[in-house]
């Protein structure tokens, strides 16, 4: 008992701890295939090669056409990909543990804190989300660094400091240049929430509330130019000729404002009706008679494409809800082609590792809004519960822009949004049992109770 009741024995047993817990979830992800099985056959890991093999040495790094983040990784990891596979596993199961951990230091009650820490490892070895480890792909690192910046802008909340600040605003730079698509939530939550709490926050000191507006600037520089970086490349054309065969063509409405916008409409672009730009064999990028088309794409046609996911917003969240049930429902396995999903465990019922149905996700948001209430009425929660109520409003616009930035392979490109809203939901439900189990103790104490701290320590 004196041994436990020890913070250095305590300390060195959760290292102990994790790091098997680490171990195993490795050998279940990577399992059989290692180390020779693990080729690479989507078309865009190739292209995250081709970019890496250009090297940050090369000016054209930075205006290919990708995001830098992932193709940083793998010039670092030697272009290996067996070795990219290793990294990106443990890192992904490293930041699941520090959320865990975090949850642990800043929950009050022990019975919460086993709540919360469960609910977030749920997660990490949910197949779904776990699986795009053993590919060459953004959604695995996208993952892990969306976990690592809501973790770090969660321990800020917890106890503001500069230092916190300075973990929560990098973490976030690579996220959003880990995936353009993570750019809109960043913008339209993001940067408002700093260079307002810098102006409004009167609790902080004068330093803090400083640093925040100058991460408020550089993120949006950041966002900027990677927005900028990915639009000259001509990437985002492929997006936006999908969208108008798949989606704006079947709509007379739509189609009949894009023409008014300037997309060039004619025989020849309505028989790609229900057609990516991927199919009958690429035609629509090689055939003459959609030149006019194409030149439309690559320079205006973006933009409008932009402006039509908020000019229609009802009309896309339409299609959202209606193709939302299937999009939860997805288990990835078309995906799994190293059979992850053999190796780790069902998903616990209840949809505990996230919502998988419209039911759950309502029932989830509902449990989320109520403990972002419940944390707002603690005073030393209150900051947490602001900063995750509005990291949960940004995941919203980020499941949407997910929906409606490509109508090509949605379910990948949903991964990494759901992924990030469950964990978001998890904390939310924490601190949320976390105060009503405070208000409880406060209105019936019991015996023998102890007073738990609920912040950090400023060396944590």
């Amino acid at each position: 008992m004196a041994r436990l009741r020890d913070a250095g024995w305590r300390s060195n047993a959760w290292l102990t701890l994790a790091a098997l817990a680490l171990l195993v979830f490795m050998i279940r992800v990577i399992g059989a295939s290692w180390p020779s099985h693990f080729t690479i056959f989507f078309p865009d890991s190739f292209s995250f090669r081709h970019v890496a093999r250009l090297t940050p040495f090369d000016p054209q790094f930075y205006t290919s056409e990708r995001p830098i983040a992932f193709p940083l990784l793998l010039f670092l990891l030697g272009r290996s990909t067996v070795v990219t596979v290793v990294v990106q596993t443990m890192l992904y199961g490293l930041v699941f543990l520090v959320a865990a951990r975090t949850v642990w230091r800043l929950m009050q009650t022990t019975e919460v804190r086993i709540v919360g820490a469960f609910l977030v490892l749920t997660i990490a070895v949910e197949p779904r989300f776990a699986l795009w480890n053993t590919h060459i792909l953004s959604e695995s690192f996208g993952q892990t660094l969306a976990v690592a910046s809501v973790v770090c802008w969660w321990r800020f909340a917890a106890s503001p400091t500069t230092r916190r600040l300075h973990l929560a605003g990098l973490a976030t730079v690579v996220w959003v240049t880990v995936r353009d698509a993570n750019v809109p939530p960043w913008v339209a939550v993001g940067v408002p929430a700093l260079m307002v709490a810098s102006l409004l926050w009167r609790a902080a000191d004068a330093r803090l509330r400083r640093a925040m507006r100058i991460w408020g600037i550089v993120t949006l520089a950041v966002c900027i130019g990677a927005t900028a970086a990915q639009s000259s490349n001509g990437r985002n054309r492929y997006a936006t000729m999908n969208n108008v065969g798949l989606r704006v063509l079947p709509d007379a409405n739509l189609t009949a404002w894009f023409a008014d916008q300037g997309m060039p409409v004619d025989a020849a672009l309505l028989e790609r009706t229900g057609a990516s730009s991927f199919d009958n064999g690429w035609d629509v990028l090689t055939s003459p008679d959609l030149q006019a088309f194409r030149d439309w794409a690559d320079s205006s046609g973006q933009r409008v494409m932009l402006l039509s996911y908020i000019r229609f917003a009802p009309h896309w969240l339409g299609e959202l809800s209606d193709d939302l049930p299937i999009l939860l429902a997805a288990d990835q396995s078309s995906y799994d082609a190293f059979k992850v999903g053999r190796r780790l465990p069902d998903p616990p019922p209840g949809q505990l590792g996230g919502p998988t149905t419209v039911t759950g996700l309502q029932v989830w948001t509902l449990l989320s809004a109520t403990g972002i209430a419940l944390g707002a009425v603690r005073r030393r929660r209150r900051a947490q519960a602001v900063v995750l109520g509005l990291l949960l409003a940004s995941s919203f616009i980020d499941l949407y822009m997910a929906y409606v930035g490509d109508s090509v392979e949605v379910q990948r490109h949903m991964v990494g949004p759901l992924a990030r809203m469950a964990l978001i939901m998890a904390l939310c439900v924490a601190i949320g049992l976390d105060a009503l189990s405070s208000l409880i103790r406060e209105r019936w104490p019991r015996r023998n109770d102890v007073e738990l701290t609920p912040e950090l320590e400023p060396s944590a």
